[in-house]
Order: structure tokens, then sequence, then C-alpha cells
């Protein structure tokens, strides 16, 4: 029961108590001032009849006494007159029914008046003759005593009434603060950190107040400090104090981790840029304008790295760069590399080089058989060839390889993503994520498969999602395949009414800002509502900021049926995490990058950590991925990480 209805139901609880306290006092004196009044009454006819009838008595003249009884008792005040001898004998006996027609006989059985008798003797000179015994009708006592109840009764009525109505509009004043209050707890729930104003008058109240405006201020305070702690750690850690790009040490930790994330990165090309003669240049120019060129490079860069949605940008050391590029078809490669060249050509055009040839490219082309360092040698190992051939040139390794056909261009990979949602060749495997404290599942992740063989499905081996995603990005088929695993998992759950899992479908933000799925999603989860509060739609992190948007109307529409929203691969990006704020996510998947080495890495713990931490003040729930070992998987309930998954947990089923 909310104050007010408790403070409400106290007052009528008081009033009813007052009321009825008052009501029993009033009631019995009353009816003992009635009872009083009916004896003097009485006592009173009895003397006065006795006097009058006396002299009539001694001379035994009964019909005078008669006449004179009937005339007092005709009056209709009296219950009953009598008049007899000294012996009790009656000699004139006169009784009225006691009814009531504005009185309700209940109460007359309820709260009975006594009528006490009034006598007087009837002298004759010095001798008794008889005596007249009178007892006064209760009528006008009864009608008198109703009347006063229901009076009484009126009025507390009509005060009751009138005192609730001014309570209750006095209670919704005095007390509206505290549903701003109610507001404001709700809020710091939801990441947000209202201070409340003006300050009510009410003594008691304003402190409550003043004492949650603290609370408030200092808890978005704390949370404030703590993101810029560990976005200051993070840019110091991982970040090139000259050009802000991803540090090497960064950078390698990404690229193992995408290799060995065969679900997210099946094929790709890693770039080398090197700028040509730069320790030159710093010597003759000095090291502000080696500086300069370093953050020109890296802006030019990053135009070209904007364009491509899964990549990544690092400076590696001094003049060298690399770019990590989650896509491979022939076409693409060449298409990135002239763009890389451009970018460096136009470094020339800026005015701060003397020598059009402004450096090289080299590009390792990654068919998910390389380790990280065989892919860098053959990067650099191109990158050398590059340098042999003249200005500005790229070289691409195994190119005899792509040329051969080894690679899929956009029209066969088309024609095959098309017939494998033609003959619903889609499958679905499923990864645990259970809980670091004790162990328990928290729900599967959908891992998506396309059999290489389209005309023989149950056989030979299945392409990964790392595979053929980037191509369906490229081609715009990415909402096909998403409504395919949406539909086919719903189905799945629709007819395993046992299963009581969670399950968390990936989703591709090109999905997202695809023309009519936002209503295709909403139609489907009102069609199996009952099911839509097991789901978890998983968004990476690299494209989120750049569609805060889109996301904040994913996560309402997905909310409005019981979903939940998690952001996949946090942490590859730069960002701020102050966005963590505004979207009010439930899970957090933290980049596998940061947990191969973590148990060897005090950086990456700190950093992990504080992630923690920033996400539970905003009551996020925080997973590791690509956990495989025992100590990693050990390290983590320290730093307060709340569920994990990797091969170490469990492989796709």
């Amino acid at each position: 029961m909310t104050l007010p209805k408790q403070l409400v139901t106290l007052i009528v609880t008081l009033l009813l108590l007052v009321f009825l306290g008052t009501f029993l006092v009033t009631v019995r004196n009353t009816r003992d001032y009635l009872e009083k009044q009916l004896e003097s009454h009485a006592q009173d006819a009895a003397t006065s009849l006795g006097l009058s009838i006396s002299p009539y008595l001694g001379q035994m003249d009964l019909a005078t006494v008669t006449s004179m009884t009937d005339a007092i008792f005709d009056r209709g005040f009296y219950r009953s007159i009598r008049i007899e001898d000294m012996q009790g004998k009656p000699l004139v006996d006169r009784v009225l029914p006691v009814q009531l027609e504005d009185v309700p006989e209940w109460f007359i059985n309820m709260l009975p008046l006594t009528t006490p008798e009034g006598e007087a003797v009837l002298m004759d000179g010095w001798m008794q003759r008889g005596r007249v015994v009178i007892s006064s009708h209760p009528g006008y006592a009864y009608r008198q005593l109703w009347q006063n109840v229901t009076d009484t009764l009126r009025w507390f009525l009509a005060s009751t009434a009138l005192a609730l109505l001014v309570g209750v509009l006095l209670l919704k004043r005095v007390l509206r603060p505290l549903k701003s209050v109610e507001g404001q707890a709700d809020a710091i729930c939801n990441r947000e950190f209202p201070i409340l104003a003006p300050l009510p008058r009410t003594p008691d109240i304003r402190r409550i107040v003043e004492a949650i405006n603290r609370m408030s201020a200092k808890v978005g305070q704390m949370l404030d400090e703590l993101e810029r702690l560990a976005a200051g750690f993070r840019q110091q850690a991982y970040q090139h104090p000259v050009t802000g790009l991803a540090n090497k040490r960064f950078f390698m930790d990404l690229l193992v981790n995408q290799i060995n994330s065969t679900e997210v990165f099946s094929r790709g090309v890693l770039c080398l840029v090197q700028l040509k003669d730069f320790k030159r240049y710093n010597d003759e120019q000095g090291y502000s304008a080696g500086d300069a060129l370093l953050e020109s490079t890296a802006g030019e860069l990053e135009k070209v790295s904007k364009q491509w949605r899964r990549s990544q940008l690092a400076h590696l050391a001094g003049a060298d760069f690399a770019l990590l590029v989650e896509e491979g078809a022939g076409e693409q490669i060449a298409q990135l590399a002239e763009q890389l060249v451009v970018a460096l050509t136009g470094l020339y055009s800026t005015g701060r080089l003397d020598d059009p040839d402004v450096g090289h490219i080299g590009i390792g082309y990654f068919d998910g058989c390389q380790s990280a360092s065989e892919l860098l040698a053959e990067a650099d190992m191109a990158l050398r060839i590059a340098q042999s051939k003249g200005a500005n040139e790229w070289h691409l390794s195994r190119a005899d390889e792509l040329e051969s056909g080894q690679v899929s261009g956009a029209t066969e990979w088309r024609e095959f993503i098309g017939m494998a949602l033609e003959r619903d060749c889609i499958q679905l495997l499923y990864q645990p994520v259970v809980s670091c404290s004790d162990g328990r599942l928290l729900h599967r992740e959908v891992l998506v498969r396309i059999p290489q063989d389209l005309d023989n499905p149950e056989q030979g081996s299945l392409l990964t999602a790392g595979l053929f995603m980037p191509q369906a990005e490229r081609l715009q088929l990415t909402a096909e395949i998403d409504k395919a695993v949406i539909s086919q998992l719903l189905g799945r759950l629709q007819n395993s009414p046992d299963d009581r899992a969670h399950y968390a479908v990936n989703l591709s933000l090109h999905t997202i800002t695809s023309a009519g799925f936002m209503e295709w999603l909403a139609s489907k989860l009102a069609e199996h509502r009952a099911l839509a509060q097991r789901l978890i739609f998983e968004l990476p992190e690299y494209g989120v900021v750049s569609l805060l948007d889109k996301v904040m109307g994913m996560l309402e529409l997905v909310s409005g049926f019981g979903a939940k929203l998690s952001i996949d691969h946090f942490g590859r990006s730069f960002s701020s995490l102050a966005y963590l704020r505004s979207i009010k996510i439930d899970y957090l998947k933290i980049d596998g990058s940061f947990m191969r080495s973590i148990d060897a890495s005090r950086d990456n713990q700190f950093f992990v950590q504080a992630l923690a931490e920033i996400a539970h003040g905003l009551e996020i729930v925080v997973i590791a991925e690509a956990v495989e070992t025992e100590s990693v998987w050990a390290l983590l309930p320290a730093l307060h990480v709340d569920g994990a998954q990797g091969y170490l947990i469990g492989r796709p089923e």
C-alpha cells in the first residue's frame, strides 16, 4: 500500500475511533438525561394528580376521580396511571401501549429506556386513602434520542467527508515531492542522475529530497570519475600518444584474437603502410614536424578505414601503420589498395613533403589457415616488394591464389547466399554462456552456418558466419539471413516446450538499418509474445555510436516485448564509455582480445575490472568472450565479470 493510502487509512481509522467514542458517550449521557427527565416528569404528575383527587377520593366520588385521571392520561404523555386503595386494589387503571412510528423498532430494542414510576399518597385529612402511581410515556424520549443519534451521525459523515477531502488535498501537496523522489530513484536505476528543484517547504521531506539530490549527484560523479579513469587508462595503455590510433600492443592482441575467432573472422586482409624516409624527415624538419606528419597520415588513413565497417586501424611504431579489414573478395582488395594509395598521395598535396614518393603498402591475405605471425610476415614481405616497385606502390601476397578463383566474387556470393536462403539451408548452432560465480547457464548464443555444398547439405563442411557475413553485408543480404535465423529459432522454441533457456541472436548493423526490418521484427515478436521474453539481440560495438538513434529504436522495440539487448565485442573501438548510459542495454560482452592473455596482463585486468564496475553501476551484466584457459576462467570472478563464453565453457553444438 502506498504512503498516501496508508495515511488516509490511518486518518479514517482515527476519525472512526473518535466518532465511536464520542457517539457512545453522547448516547449514554443523553439516555441518562432522558431517563431522569422521565422520572421527574412522572413524579411531578403523580404529586399534582394526588393533590387534585384526594378530596374526591375521601368522599368516594370515583366518577370525578376517574374524570380527572382521564383528563391527564388523554394528553398522551404517560404510559400508565393507576389509582389504588391502601390494599393495592386498583380503583382507576389506565395503560397506553408504547407505539412509535418515527423511531425504528431495532433502535428501541438496542437502546431501551427505563421509565421509573412516580408515586403520591392520597390523604383524607390525616388518614391515607390510597395512592397514585404514574410512569411517563417514553415516546418523546425515544424520538429525541433517535434525533440526537441521527444528527450526530450526519454531522460526523459530513465532517469526515470534508476532513478527508481537505486531508487528501493536503497530503497530495505535502507528499508530491516524494513522487518526484520516486521518479528520481527510478531515473538513477535507469542510469540517469537528475537533481530535484525547487525544494519542498516541509522540513522533513525537504531533508529527504536534499539527501536524494546529494546521492544522485554523488553517484553520477562517481560514474563520471570511473569512466574518465578507465578512458584515461585505455588511452595510455592501448593508444599511440601521437596519433591516438590503436597502438601495436592493442592491435596485436586484436589480430591474434580475430585469427583465433573463426566465428567472426574467416577471411580478410592485413595492410601494412610505411612512410618513406621518415627518419630523415624527422632529422631535417624536427620532431614537431614529424609528429604533425604522423597525425596527418593517421587522419588520411582513418578516412579509408571508416569506409570499411569491419576494420581496425593502428599506429604500430614510427612511420608504420596497419589496417585489418574483415573482408576479402578480389575486387575489394584492389579497391582498398587504391584507396590507401590515394590517402598517401594526398599527403604530398598538403605541402609537407618535398618528394611525391610518400610511402608503400604491403597486403597480406588471410584465408583462415595462417597464424598471426605468418600473416604479418606475408604482409611485411609484400611491403618490401611494393617498395621495390616504385613510388606509392602496393603489393598483395599470394595474388596467384586470388586470381585462380579461390576467393569468390560478388556474383558468386550473391548466388550462393540466395540459394541457401531459398532452400532453407541456414543451420543454427548454440554455444553456452555461463555464470562465473556458480557455472549456471545464463543463455545460449546462436551461431549461424551454411553448408558448403548446398546440393548435399548433410554432407561436407559448414561455412562459418565469419566467412559469409562480410560478403552478405557488402551485398545487403544480412536482413534476409537474420530474418531466417530469427524465424528458425522461434520455430524451434515453439516446438520445444520443455526448453526454458534464453537465446542470444546476433544482428548485423546493416540489418537494423534496412528498410522494413523493424516492422517485420515487431510483427514476429507480437506473433510469439511468450517466446520473445527469452530472446537477447546482440549488436556489434563497432557501429553502435554512429547509429545510436537506430540502436535506441531497436532497444525500445525489443524491450516492449520483454526481450533484451546486448553489445557484442565491446572494447575494439576507442569511443567514450558514456554512451552506455543512454542506450540502457542489458548485456555487455567484452571482446576476446582482452581475454586471451589477461592472466598475464595487469593492464588488461585493470581495464576489464574498471569496465565491469562501470557496467554494474548501470545495471549491465558483463560477459567475457573467448575464455579458453582455466587460468583466465579462475581470474574472472575477481575482476567482477558476471559470465563467460568460450571453448573452455562449451563448443558450438
